[in-house]
């Protein structure tokens, strides 16, 4: 499915997301909190537009792991294209068994791809395991409204334009309507901070987006470890 909509998946952020998709990442790319000499890993990094803003913004090293070899494709030819082929690498990869070693990494992102794992909580915790004492997970990810005054028509949206546009724009109906359903099916925001703390992740803490439609979670890694 997703090497299905990798050739349209860019242009498909820009328009669902009315082109805010890039300030959000940016936003995601800050809260990892590294810099030049740093190595992020960049989980589910489709087609690497989270790594290039982490590059971008915070001068780190980025590794990008991804299970769909057209997404890679595509974040290869466009690394190569904004000459940061050294500073941005990929391995073809499941984020439920990372074949790195434990403490990694400064840092672990995921943008808009935890909500494809099948269990999101071995996810959380082999995030942990990757990354070095001290460093930092961020998640930025579609999620529901708290307030339910904005969640009806929030999910009259997702149920009927989301699919509607992924039909339109990219040709796959089940793509998208899958997208809306795993975003309805995705934890609340409260429930996530559960689930990271619970994998050992600490100061756990979230940061709503247009209206909390999008979520930015952070955590961080005890220095001592557990």
């Amino acid at each position: 499915m997703f090497d299905a909509v990798s050739g349209r998946y860019d242009l498909l952020n820009r328009i669902l997301t009315l082109g805010r998709d890039r300030r959000w990442r940016k936003l995601a790319a800050k809260s990892a909190e590294v810099s030049t000499g740093s190595v992020v890993l960049d989980a589910c990094c489709g087609t690497a537009d989270l790594a290039l803003a982490i590059n971008a913004e915070t001068g780190a090293r980025i590794v990008g792991i991804d299970f769909s070899p057209d997404m890679l494709k595509i974040a290869k030819e466009k690394i190569v294209r904004a000459g940061k082929d050294d500073a941005i690498s990929f391995i073809e990869a499941s984020v439920d068994d990372i074949p790195f070693d434990d403490d990694s990494f400064d840092a672990v992102t995921v943008g808009w791809g935890l909500r494809n794992t099948p269990d999101y909580q071995a996810v959380l915790e082999e995030f942990y395991r990757v990354v070095r004492p001290g460093g930092r997970m961020v998640c930025l990810e579609s999620t529901e409204p708290e307030t339910a005054l904005l969640r009806i028509p929030y999910k009259f949206i997702l149920s009927n334009i989301v699919p509607l546009a992924g039909r339109m724009f990219s040709k796959d109906y089940g793509a998208y309507k899958y997208l809306s359903d795993s975003i309805q099916a995705f934890p609340p925001q409260k429930e996530l901070v559960s689930m990271m703390e619970k994998a050992g992740w600490v100061d756990v803490s979230y940061r709503n987006l247009l209206g909390g439609a999008v979520a930015i979670h952070v955590g961080r890694k005890p220095s001592s470890g557990h």
